[in-house]
């Protein structure tokens, strides 16, 4: 592949520039305010899905109780109805005896009935309960999320403005070239990690990697304005005057 001097340079730049803001990347996500936050954003998820199961408990809860109102309010009133009629007197002695029957057997459920409603009671404030504790976690949790992101806001300061400052020399830098070797520079790097190496004499710049004879031949075979593609290393290879 040709590509003039000048574009090689450019080449190598972009490949420090893509280092650099690899690392600085890399930098952010190991700071101890960013594990911080991930830790709290996963916390978080963890109490809403709690918020959200004991909110759903404490509606049903809720509903059940309703039900077993709406039971003691229809008892009350029949109790109503068959009191007055009994102390009325109104009636044949058998349908009295049947009234004072079937208000024992009301007074009954409605024991049983207040025994269940306050069951429920309970369990509905133990649910209610448990949905302020949660609150009061979530509120504690954003609290410390809050610092977490004002420090690692402060120490990535310096970070952000390297980082802003190389994304604008790399756009630069990236609009001197030619798309096709830009192409397959990126195509390169997305595949390998690494866009291109320089190689000196028998060596490559920064790498440890070894290239094959037949590879480094081809490489010293270079014109002024050639590039390799190595298969071994799966990148551009700029030669370099030693």
């Amino acid at each position: 592949m040709r590509a003039s001097k000048s574009a090689q340079q450019a080449l190598l730049e972009l490949q420090e520039l893509d280092t650099r803001i690899g690392q600085l990347g890399a930098s952010r996500k190991k700071h101890p305010a960013f594990v911080a936050l991930t830790e709290l954003a996963g916390r978080k998820s963890d109490l809403e899905r709690a918020g959200s199961a004991a909110k759903s408990t404490h509606g049903d809860i809720k509903r059940e109780l309703s039900v077993y109102e709406v039971d003691m309010e229809k008892l009350q009133a029949r109790q109503d109805v068959m009191g007055k009629r009994l102390e009325s007197g109104q009636g044949s002695p058998k349908e009295l005896v049947a009234i004072q029957h079937e208000l024992n057997q009301m007074a009954a459920r409605r024991e049983k009935l207040e025994t269940k409603i306050l069951e429920v009671m309970t369990r509905l404030e133990k649910a209610a309960a448990a949905m302020e504790a949660i609150q009061v976690q979530v509120q504690a949790l954003a609290e410390d999320a809050g610092k977490a992101r004002d420090e690692y806001t402060a120490a990535m300061g310096a970070v952000d403005a390297e980082l802003k400052e190389k994304q604008s020399r790399r756009k630069e830098i990236a609009a001197q070239l030619d798309d096709e070797l830009l192409d397959e520079y990126e195509h390169c790097q997305q595949r390998s990690g690494i866009g291109v190496v320089a190689a000196q004499g028998r060596q490559l710049v920064g790498m440890q990697n070894a290239l094959s004879e037949y590879e480094w031949h081809q490489i010293h075979s270079l014109g002024a304005e050639e590039i390799f593609y190595s298969e071994d290393m799966e990148c551009l290879i700029v030669k370099i005057d030693e």
